[in-house]
């Protein structure tokens, strides 16, 4: 039996149980083939924005001697860029009348123009000095993130409107979550496989590496563009344009909205803090300094955990029938916060397989978070519309992405102001000082934690319930009936 055939037969029981509840009306079904093809996008989505978080340290401070500030420094730069081009593109995607629709044109040629960029930052000629290395770092960051955005803003953005059913959203992030899962494996090796003997070098490694992390990019991105259906073109065709800034003060009034993308973007912070500490906490804590090894325990801590992570998923998609989003979503962020919590007792010096214990239960709640808040999310364009009368996912995703890259970037740049001002890594140094690996491995510890606590707080105030949910769209539907 075929994965296609095995999932179509999945659709099909899982169809038959919910007509014991609440059941999704065919015309608000999703084809699983177009639920494939929208989840290939996130292989994209993760391996150009992931990519470059996770390798930007490594190769540009641990490979080419640049201080961890100045790369942070070149982050930030970016994300104040960020802070035109996503909006932009966001308004311009919400705006834009095409056969093609609003967001499938930005969206192929976005993932051409990302998957030829992502190479372009790692490419910089060795033997520059640390000004001229940062210069390019600049450079090819903001060429990357404006190629980022064109394809990153309408791709969120689709996801949100390929269905209105409360239920169906949450299988088809589901689903999403699936395919990431399996695909998402190789971005941990990225750094580790450009260490493999059959290049003349790590970064010469690294760079044919990147090659083909762009190839992949582009494909799966064009395949989500050419084989999705959106679903508002027409409602959105009858909406007078909206500027940039209007919408921006607009959905500043969304206060669901902001509980939303505040907790996405605090998370994320979190979960970045601790990836981008992840290699020096196993290569200089664990190993004392042994790159290689350290790397490939790196790596072996975000991909062992992914039998979890589909559990996490399968769980989230099956109770979700039963119960409110909301509820479950505050269930895994207190996993995920205890989770991190207990890394403070696994990670022991010269023993590398205690810090696989914890992975599972962070493994499962995250994938439990990621299903949920993103659909909730799509949630909240229902109501972004019910009180403002406005199909508004471009921007809505817009704002999100940014706050996202933002979250990313100040993760980053925290992990890279600690390493250097606070804990006193030195890379050239090689085996690092107690005093320092224990500063690091509390800092890997505690930011993730407060992080987490946030969010929980941020979620209590929530209150998009499924049956206020079916009320809204009861009362959209007769609004657009009506027009």
């Amino acid at each position: 039996m075929t994965i296609w055939s095995s999932c179509e037969r999945s659709e099909r029981m899982n169809s038959h149980d919910e007509s014991r509840e609440i059941a999704t009306a065919d015309a608000d079904r999703v084809p699983l083939k177009q639920k494939f093809a929208y989840s290939s996008g996130l292989i994209a989505d993760h391996y150009a924005q992931f990519g470059v978080a996770w390798l930007a340290l490594p190769v540009y401070n641990i490979l080419l001697g640049i201080s961890p500030q100045l790369v942070t420094t070149a982050l930030a730069i970016a994300r104040l860029w960020d802070a035109i081009t996503d909006p932009v593109v966001g308004s311009f995607s919400d705006n834009l009348k095409s056969k093609f629709g609003r967001r499938k044109p930005l969206i192929f040629v976005g993932a051409i123009l990302t998957g030829i960029a992502f190479p372009l930052v790692w490419m910089v000629p060795e033997g520059w000095g640390e000004t001229a290395t940062f210069v390019y770092l600049i450079v090819a960051f903001l060429v990357f993130y404006t190629c980022y955005s064109l394809f990153s803003v309408p791709y969120e953005s689709l996801g949100m409107e390929l269905t209105p059913d409360y239920q169906e959203r949450t299988r088809v992030y589901s689903i999403r979550f699936y395919v990431s899962a399996f695909a998402d494996l190789g971005l941990p090796f990225l750094f580790w496989m450009g260490s493999l003997a059959i290049f003349t070098s790590h970064l010469t490694g690294v760079r044919f590496v990147s090659v083909g992390v762009g190839m992949l990019i582009a494909a799966t991105g064009i395949w989500c563009a050419r084989v999705c259906v959106e679903r508002y073109q027409t409602v959105a065709e009858k909406q007078e344009k909206e500027g940039i800034i209007h919408a921006l003060k607009s959905l500043v009034k969304n206060r669901q909205l902001l509980i939303i993308v505040s907790s996405i973007s605090i998370y994320i912070f979190a979960d970045t803090s601790m990836r981008a500490l992840e290699p020096y906490v196993h290569i200089y804590y664990i190993y004392g300094g042994d790159i290689e090894t350290g790397a490939l325990l790196d790596a072996a801590n975000r991909t062992i955990p992914v039998l979890f992570l589909l559990l996490g998923a399968f769980v989230v998609h099956v109770l979700s029938d039963k119960f409110d989003k909301h509820h479950m979503l505050l269930v895994c962020v207190a996993m995920i916060f205890f989770s991190h919590l207990a890394i403070y007792f696994t990670y022991q010096p010269g023993h590398p397989y205690l810090t696989l214990v914890t992975k599972p239960f962070y493994a499962f709640a995250t994938a439990g978070f990621w299903v949920l808040v993103i659909s909730m999310r799509a949630d909240v364009c229902d109501w972004d519309e019910y009180k403002f009368g406005l199909r508004r996912e471009g921007m809505i995703a817009a704002v999100n992405n940014w706050l996202v890259k933002v979250a990313i970037t100040l993760a980053v740049a925290a992990s890279g102001y600690i390493l250097e001002f606070v804990s006193g890594f030195n890379v050239e140094q090689g085996a690092q000082s107690i005093e320092t690996l224990e500063k690091i491995k509390l800092t890997y510890v505690v930011v993730p934690c407060a992080a987490t606590l946030i969010v929980f707080v941020i979620l209590l105030r929530y209150s998009l319930s499924r049956t206020k949910l079916s009320e809204i769209r009861q009362e959209l539907e007769t609004r657009r009936d009506a027009v």
